[in-house]
């Protein structure tokens, strides 16, 4: 008996050991992995993205984004790099505005830079949002914002090449997401993505630097404000804009009919051709030492002008098609109704001259019957 347990003591201490044996193992990977993070220098990309978003920034510096997005343009800086660092910043337990701010530089990288977006697919950053949507402690703005672009990427047909995009939108469609805190006023039901979304008034956050078309005595954006340092950072700024401008310019001069005015890529490359046009003009009135760069600014400038009419021409004729439409149904419904009036008259008029027929023929039909009665008469 004795020897029964000896055994079972220990078979049950091997087991043991072998257990802790293994967690040893998986623990000394994880503070090796650790220290590998922390021990490692940090690249020219990780500090970049650091700098933009930074607890102490307010607002995005969209200058610093601006100019990120021109170094990794000419490939100064790896896009891969730069996508790594901005996914460590949406990790959990960063804080709202660090969490913002990196969303803010991924969408300024993938939109001024298309090979950004088979780097955020081939890192899985699209699984870090969605769990950063699902964590029920995430800010909610910071849930919306996540959610928009998301949207935004998977609605687009552009990125059909990466289906990755598509997925994930169709399935955050199909979820039902955590209620929001009681204290934010929200409804505490589930949602979907739809419904969700469907709560928000789908505007840029008051922190994006929209250019105004009102006023030009009307406060500058931040954005606009931006000093001019050097006459690098006006090119790479000048680089950037015309990336925005031809891929607006792509999709004013496609063969698709309809044209995708109201496309979520459409409206986002307007904007930011809006953004830009101000940008240009302080970039021309400031330089006078680099005629190179001054008539490419000039050249930039109209064009992006041309790019502005052309939309907004192209969404007045599409309006004005569909009002067209719409009248040319409402006036082929009046002609029918025309034309149902008019029979009306007609069987009407018949109707009246039947009668009136009838009225003549009675008529002489009493005549003849007075004549055949005073005849009668007189020959009696």
């Amino acid at each position: 008996m004795e020897k029964l347990d000896l055994s079972k003591l220990k078979l049950a201490s091997s087991s043991l050991g072998e257990r802790i044996k293994t967690s040893g193992a998986q623990m000394g990977r994880t503070i090796s992995s650790k220290m590998k993070e922390i021990l490692q220098s940090p690249t020219p990309e990780s500090k970049a993205v650091d700098e933009a978003t930074a607890e102490t920034l307010s607002d995005p510096n969209w200058g610093l984004n601006l100019r990120i997005c021109a170094m990794i343009g000419r490939g100064d800086y790896d896009g891969a790099e730069i996508v790594r660092a901005i996914k460590k910043k949406l990790a959990a337990g960063r804080t709202p505005p660090v969490q913002g701010l990196s969303l803010d530089l991924l969408e300024a990288c993938t939109s001024n830079c298309e090979k950004v977006f088979s780097e955020v697919a081939s890192e899985k950053v699209l699984d870090d949002m969605v769990k950063l949507i699902d964590d029920p402690r995430t800010d909610h703005g910071v849930r919306v914002r996540a959610m928009q672009l998301i949207r935004g990427w998977g609605e687009s047909n552009d990125l059909d090449y990466l289906p990755v995009f598509r997925q994930t939108y169709m399935n955050l469609k199909s979820k039902e997401f955590p209620p929001t805190a009681p204290e934010e006023n929200l409804p505490t039901m589930q949602h979907n993505l739809e419904s969700y979304l469907g709560q928000q008034q789908l505007v840029p956050p008051e922190r994006y630097p929209i250019a105004n078309a009102g006023s030009a005595n009307e406060e500058v954006p931040s954005f606009i404000s931006y000093g001019f340092q050097s006459n690098e950072e006006k090119k790479e700024l000048l680089l950037v804009t015309r990336n925005s401008l031809e891929i607006l310019s792509s999709i004013l001069n496609s063969d698709t009919e309809p044209k995708p005015m109201k496309d979520d890529l459409t409206i986002s490359m307007l904007e930011k051709c809006k953004e830009y046009l101000p940008v240009v003009q302080r970039i021309i009135e400031s330089t006078s030492d680099d005629e190179v760069m001054l008539f490419d600014a000039l050249n930039l400038h109209e064009e992006l002008q041309l790019a502005i009419s052309r939309h907004s021409e192209l969404v007045a004729a599409l309006e004005s098609g569909q009002a067209k439409d719409h009248s040319t149904e409402e006036l082929s419904g009046d002609s029918n109704t025309n034309k149902s009036t008019l029979g009306l008259d007609d069987t009407n008029e018949t109707i009246d001259n039947s009668k009136a027929a009838s009225t003549v023929s009675e008529s002489n039909n009493t005549g003849h019957d007075q004549e055949e009665s005073a005849s009668k008469s007189i020959k009696d």
